[in-house]
């Protein structure tokens, strides 16, 4: 076995050890006893520091141990966080983590840098960019070795003028794309149509500030030329933030509960219905599929929550957070994760996604995880659905969109949300 192979394995079995002291350490009293006594955890961790320093075979480097061992624990909890070097911290900047480089948003998939959504028009687009590519390299720099925030910082510190270099990999390609990307400005704006003479098409696009206003201008319009129904599509909505989806929900909801965020020891704060903010009150339904993520899954869940509409597509990406610099004595800090959205009921989007009542199969944008080395073998969790096969000539989700607005046969139906009673405002 070789040095680095064995540097490895001490660095992860290092992780393990610091994720059970630290996951002791945090426990509440009333998880405690589930979770074990944090002085057993610490008194494994102490054997595994000794068998380190007195079995393996050469004389490991402890500080590069130490921080392999804290990136792994951090990146362990979820992609959003990360272990930070002094010298990273010095040039920390809280855009990082919610910025939208090129117009592709980005989040991780098996590892992997992955495409959430690429807003139409933008450089990202322009340079070929498309959802649901994995990024195996930015430059010459593996995804796969390094952490979200590092891809963030490296997409993001491209100045004016100058340019980047992305190797994409897509379903059914063997071979990765390159791809070159330079700065630029892009809109997400809000489009609408009419699909029919009494239905209406919003798509939403990105949730930044203002866009639940523009939604409500689009709405007006359609209804004056004529639409009582409604098609709210929030694919490619990925990004943005959690007062624009409140504010958005209210526009269909009344009243109520239309999400909650979730802290550390499980506390909650929940967010409620705009009052006197509903414009559209007829026939509604809402696409997603896995390019619908974050501020936009607390829109969909609040529309099903409320039975104000069907849902319609595919699963969405589960995601949804905030975190925070927490600075460390070295000068390192963790950039931990400290709220999660969530529904009016349930578990948070990251741990379950909103699933559709009207479930669409479509040719999937499931990526195609990229073969690696038996090094560093790739994650074996992929959904069994994968299919690597042309995306459709036709919206096929749109299109069971306008039969449900119809009136016609629900085929496609997944089981009925079983009715809840909704929490109470805070």
């Amino acid at each position: 076995m070789s040095f680095k192979a064995k540097l490895v394995l001490v660095a992860l079995s290092t992780a393990l050890a610091l994720y059970a002291v630290i996951g002791g350490l945090l426990a509440r009293r009333t998880s405690a006893v589930a979770k074990g006594n944090p002085y057993v955890q610490l008194k494994i961790f102490n054997e595994v520091v000794k068998h380190i320093a007195n079995d393996y075979v050469d004389e490991p480097d402890m500080g590069k141990v130490r921080i392999g061992a804290l990136r792994g624990l951090a990146e362990g909890l979820d992609p959003y966080c990360a272990y930070l070097l002094p010298e990273q911290v010095q040039r920390f900047k809280p855009t990082t983590m919610t910025a939208v480089p090129f117009g592709m948003v980005v989040s991780k998939y098996a590892g992997f840098g992955y495409v959430l959504a690429v807003v139409p028009g933008s450089p990202a687009a322009q340079a070929g960019v498309k959802t649901g590519d994995i990024i195996e390299y930015v430059n010459t720099v593996a995804t796969r070795d390094v952490s979200l925030y590092e891809i963030m910082e490296m997409l993001t510190g491209v100045a004016e003028g100058g340019s980047i270099e992305i190797t994409v990999l897509r379903s059914g390609r063997t071979k990765g794309e390159k791809l070159t990307l330079k700065p630029g400005a892009f809109q997400s704006p809000v489009t609408s149509r009419l699909e029919a003479p009494d239905t209406g098409y919003i798509k939403v696009g990105l949730l930044g500030r203002g866009k639940a206003e523009q939604v409500m201008t689009a709405v007006r319009q359609l209804q004056q030329r004529g639409a009582q129904k409604l098609i709210l599509d929030l694919r490619e909505s990925a990004h943005g933030e959690l007062s624009e989806a409140v504010a958005l929900a209210s526009v269909f909801v009344p009243s109520g509960v239309v999400a909650r965020t979730i802290g550390a020891g499980n506390t909650v704060t929940t967010l409620v219905a705009k009052p006197g903010a509903v414009t559209f009150e007829g026939k509604l339904v809402v696409l997603t599929d896995r390019s619908t993520a974050g501020p936009a899954e607390v829109v969909a869940a609040a529309i099903r929550d409320h039975q104000r509409g069907e849902i319609v597509g595919e699963k969405t990406f589960g995601a949804g957070s905030e975190q925070a610099l927490f600075p460390l004595r070295d000068g390192s800090a963790l950039l931990l994760t400290t709220q999660r959205y969530a529904p009016a009921t349930g578990k948070s989007f990251m741990e379950e996604p909103v699933k559709p009542s009207v479930e669409v199969k479509v040719a999937t944008i499931e990526p195609s995880v990229p073969d690696v080395d038996t090094e560093a073998p790739a994650p074996t969790d992929l959904p069994e659905d994968t299919k690597k096969v042309p995306p459709p000539s036709e919206d096929v989700i749109l299109k069971r969109a306008l039969e449900v607005l119809k009136g016609e046969s629900k085929q496609a139906r997944q089981p009925a949300r079983p009715t809840v009673a909704l929490p109470k405002a805070a």
